[in-house]
C-alpha cells in the first residue's frame, strides 16, 4: 500500500473496516496516484502538498465539530490537524487557502465514515514526514498520535457502525471524503502544470 494518503491498520481487519477498505479502495489508489505526484523533498511541491491538503481537511473537520462528532469520538478535538498545516503554510510564507465545500455529514455513520479517511490519512503523514528536508516545518504530517488511538478510533468505529445501512452511509461519506481531498489535489496540481 502506498504512504501517500493511507488508511492502513494493524492488527485483525474486522468486516466494517474490510468493507470500507474495500469500498474505498479505488477511490484511495487515484488519490494516492494524484498525492504522488508532489516531491516533498522539494520546498515547491511540499508547499502545494500542504495548500491541497489544506482546502480539504478544515473542511472536513470543520464538517464533523459542527455535526457533533465529538459527542461519538471523544478525544476528537485533540485529533483534528487543520492548525497544524495552517502553522506549517505560514512557516513556508504561504497563505492557508479557503476550504472547498465539505460533503454533507447528515447520520452518525457518514460523520464516520469521513473521520475514518481524515484519521486513516494521518499514519500515512508520519511516513511522508521521512521524505521532507528537515529544514521545512512537519506539523501536520509529523503529528504523532498517542499509541493505541487508531486502535481506539477502529473499535470504535466497528460498534458505531452495526447495521448494513450505516456501513453504506460510512461508505458514501468516505467516498465523497477522498473526493474532496482529490478536488484539491487536481486544482492544486492543475495550476503547478
Amino acid at each position: 500500500m502506498s504512504t501517500r494518503f493511507s488508511t492502513g491498520c494493524s492488527g485483525a481487519i474486522t468486516d466494517v473496516r474490510a468493507s470500507l477498505r474495500q469500498a474505498t479502495a479505488t477511490d484511495h489508489e487515484r488519490l494516492d496516484a494524484l498525492f504522488g505526484r508532489f516531491r516533498l523533498s522539494e520546498a515547491a511541491d511540499y508547499r502545494a502538498f500542504l495548500t491541497a491538503h489544506a482546502m480539504a481537511l478544515p473542511a472536513i473537520e470543520a464538517a464533523l465539530d459542527a455535526a457533533g462528532f465529538a459527542d461519538a469520538l471523544d478525544d476528537w478535538p485533540a485529533r483534528k490537524r487543520g492548525a497544524a498545516i495552517a502553522a506549517d503554510l505560514s512557516a513556508l510564507g504561504a497563505p492557508v487557502p479557503a476550504p472547498l465545500a465539505a460533503p454533507a455529514l447528515v447520520s452518525r455513520a457518514a460523520q464516520w465514515g469521513a473521520a475514518y479517511v481524515v484519521e486513516g490519512s494521518r499514519l500515512g503523514g508520519a511516513l511522508l514526514a521521512r521524505s521532507v528536508p528537515a529544514d521545512l516545518p512537519k506539523s501536520y504530517l509529523g503529528s504523532v498520535q498517542p499509541p493505541g488511538n487508531w486502535r481506539k478510533f477502529l473499535e470504535k468505529l466497528d460498534k458505531a457502525l452495526s447495521l448494513p445501512q450505516d456501513i453504506t452511509h460510512a461508505t458514501e461519506s468516505a467516498r465523497a471524503t477522498f473526493g474532496l481531498f482529490e478536488q484539491a489535489g487536481l486544482r492544486v496540481r492543475g495550476a503547478m502544470d
